[in-house]
């Protein structure tokens, strides 16, 4: 059972997983306008700014396809085995399936429909200290570590790498993945 929660791509990879991911992002980013949720980043998830569900997908997608290129890329460099591109992008997919989960928490901190950059110190620290917002951040720790856990079995499954090597590859086309996502989502919206 523990294998299935943190490392299920030694069982499922490819256009199955690649089909399970999608539909669990989709889903995901049609909660979103509901709870004005974002994904805006590799593993971001913030409340508070209102969204569509248009917005919410594209969110979605550029941030699992920068990291999707970005460990590609350097799975192709560092792994000495063949890496089917399918692989990496199925298995990337379906390890954002803990996500769903941390759009559905946006339904507990209850974020109010206010510009976080225009708000006054005063309603941002109300927003902070308010339970909703406590018990949100509680959660949502856990979800990001499963997640970025289960995007690091993706990629040492799917390109074939252990130890020291997958690690530095998975830390360095997370932290490029993330840029990358930051500045096209800055500037698409």
């Amino acid at each position: 059972m523990k294998k299935w929660i943190y490392n299920p791509f030694v069982y499922i990879a490819g256009a199955k997983s690649l089909a399970i991911g999608l539909a669990i992002m989709l889903a995901a980013a049609t909660i979103l306008p509901f709870n004005n949720g974002h994904f805006d980043g590799v593993a971001d998830v913030h409340f508070g700014a209102q969204t569509t569900f248009v917005r919410a997908l594209c969110e979605t997608m550029v941030s699992w396809g920068c990291l999707v290129l970005a460990l590609y890329i350097l799975g192709r460099i560092t792994s000495e085995s063949s890496i089917r591109f399918i692989d990496i992008a199925g298995t990337l997919a379906l390890a954002r399936g803990p996500m769903i989960f941390s759009a559905l928490l946006g339904f507990i901190a209850e974020a109010p429909h206010i510009d976080i950059q225009k708000a006054t110190l005063q309603e941002l620290m109300k927003i902070a200290t308010s339970p909703g917002v406590i018990i949100e951040g509680i959660f949502s720790i856990p979800l990001l570590v499963w997640t970025i856990a289960l995007m690091y079995n993706a990629f040492a499954v799917s390109a074939n790498l252990k130890g020291g090597k997958s690690a530095a590859a998975f830390i360095g086309g997370l932290i490029v993945a993330e840029i990358i996502s930051k500045i096209i989502l800055h500037f698409a919206f």
